[in-house]
C-alpha cells in the first residue's frame, strides 16, 4: 500500500521474542549484554545489534517496559542463537512470539503525520520505541533507521490496524 508519500509493508516472516527479567540491572540483563554486546535498551529506546561471533543477522532490541525487551529478527538464526545463549541465565526468560505479532514497516516523508492521524502524538525518531494506541489498538512503534518506523501489533489486531491505515491514506489522498 502506498499513498501520500508513505509506503506500508507487512514484514512477513519476522521472528520475535520478548526478554522478561526481574531487574533491569540484574543478572539476566547482564547475560543479555554479554550475549549481544549491548545493554538491554533504556526506557523508550530501540537499537539494532549484531551478535558477537555471528557472521550475519541483525537483531532489533526495543524497550517495552522496565522489565521487558522486544527482540525482532528478519531471519530465525540470530534469534535462535540469542535464545541459546540465554537459556541458562538466571533472573529472566525468553518467550518466543514468532507468529503472535505482526510487524508493519512504514517508510516515507509523511510518517509523522500518518502516525498522528492514527492517534499517537509523535512518531518515534531513530533510536526510540514507544507504546501507545493507534487506530484504538495497542501498538509498539519503534525506529532504528531514519525514514522508517516499525509498528508491532498483536496478530489478531493486525488486520484492523492495516485497514485503518489504508483508509486513512485514502482519506488523506482525497484531501481529508
Amino acid at each position: 500500500m502506498a499513498d501520500a508519500g508513505i509506503e506500508v509493508q507487512s514484514l512477513a516472516g519476522v521472528h520475535a521474542a520478548v526478554l522478561r527479567y526481574f531487574e533491569p540491572a540484574g543478572p539476566f540483563a547482564g547475560a543479555v549484554a554479554s550475549a549481544t554486546g549491548a545493554p538491554v535498551p533504556a526506557a523508550l529506546t530501540a537499537s539494532a545489534v549484531s551478535l558477537p561471533g555471528m557472521a550475519a543477522g541483525e537483531l532489533v532490541l526495543a524497550w517495552t517496559r522496565p522489565t521487558e525487551t522486544l527482540v525482532l529478527a528478519a531471519d530465525a538464526a540470530p534469534l535462535q542463537e540469542l535464545m541459546r545463549r540465554l537459556e541458562r541465565s538466571d533472573g529472566g526468560c525468553v518467550v518466543e512470539l514468532t507468529g503472535a505479532v505482526v510487524v508493519l514497516r512504514l517508510t516515507g516523508a509523511g510518517i509523522a503525520d500518518l502516525v498522528a492521524r492514527l492517534g499517537a502524538a509523535d512518531a518515534p525518531r531513530p533510536g526510540e520505541a514507544r507504546r501507545g494506541r493507534l487506530a484504538d489498538v495497542a501498538v509498539l512503534a519503534l525506529s532504528v533507521r531514519a525514514g522508517e518506523v516499525l509498528l508491532v501489533v498483536d496478530r489478531a489486531l493486525a488486520g484492523h490496524l492495516a485497514s485503518w491505515i489504508g483508509e486513512t491514506l485514502v482519506d488523506w489522498a482525497a484531501g481529508g
